[in-house]
């Protein structure tokens, strides 16, 4: 049966196909990621829509006898362009891109749509200071998604608290470790000085920690210094990417960048 069908949808990415033609990629809010058809070449009214990451309301046709999808129009409700004028913020929205398409969608359609839209609007109005941490804060929810976030409350060997939730601060004032093999977090005690280990400062973990328990608004609120970020945003690139199992093009094309 065919059908005119509309959607919320994010364009991830374009690409030129026969005829002059084009692929769009798109994420939407119900059915995940869709590959559709762009009619006409460079005059066409719809292509300057279709720019990476603008979002909004797509309509589209459905033929199910081709398996194919054309799309008829495009209302544009954001269309982020301070990405253009900021290399960070490009290469994250990048990256964000990259990884839901590898995961398709980490099984949850409207949740990816819902951390991928509510992550690309922070962006559009950040800094690239607090555009670092909108990163850092985006990857560490997707690991959630994923089934694969390590919990940054307690020691993963003994069980000790790290974080009261009641009162939003750490019990524990000692650096921490970041085991890669058992993916959790460890104190000073269960550490036994093994080399492996990443050590990571109290106030890393307490952001981890605080991004899965805290409200988005509570925790836009934290700051972390420098150092503290560096140890975090290295812990958190390896486990999304050993977590899919890949190489991320974006980081690998982003170094220095991200």
């Amino acid at each position: 049966m065919n059908r005119n069908v509309s959607a919320n949808a994010i364009v991830l990415s374009v690409s030129p196909s026969k005829e002059n033609n084009s692929t769009v990629t798109l994420l939407t809010e119900k059915e995940g990621v869709i590959y559709a058809t762009l009619y006409g070449g460079h005059k066409s009214r719809l292509k300057s829509l279709f720019t990476l990451w603008n979002s909004g309301i797509v309509y589209l046709y459905k033929n199910e006898e081709r398996k194919s999808i054309k799309i008829n129009d495009f209302d544009v409700k954001k269309y982020h362009s301070s990405f253009s004028e900021n290399l960070f913020k490009m290469w994250s929205a990048s990256l964000a891109s990259e990884i839901i398409l590898k995961t398709k969608c980490g099984g949850s359609n409207n949740e990816s749509w819902i951390l991928l839209n509510g992550f690309l609007d922070g962006l559009e109005i950040s800094n690239e200071d607090q555009s670092k941490l909108g990163l850092i804060r985006f990857l560490w929810r997707y690991l959630s998604l994923l089934g694969i976030q390590p919990d940054a409350t307690f020691c993963g060997k003994c069980g000790k608290s790290f974080f009261d939730i009641k009162n939003h601060k750490m019990l524990y004032n000692e650096t921490s470790y970041f085991d890669s093999i058992e993916n959790c977090f460890i104190c000073t005690e269960c550490s036994y000085k093994d080399n492996r280990l990443l050590p990571v400062k109290t106030d890393g973990v307490e952001y981890l920690a605080a991004i899965s328990l805290l409200t988005p608004a509570e925790v836009r609120k934290l700051q972390i210094d420098k150092n503290v970020y560096g140890q975090i945003k290295d812990i958190v690139y390896y486990l999304i990417e050993n977590g899919i199992g890949t190489k991320l093009n974006s980081l690998e094309t982003g170094i220095g960048i991200l």
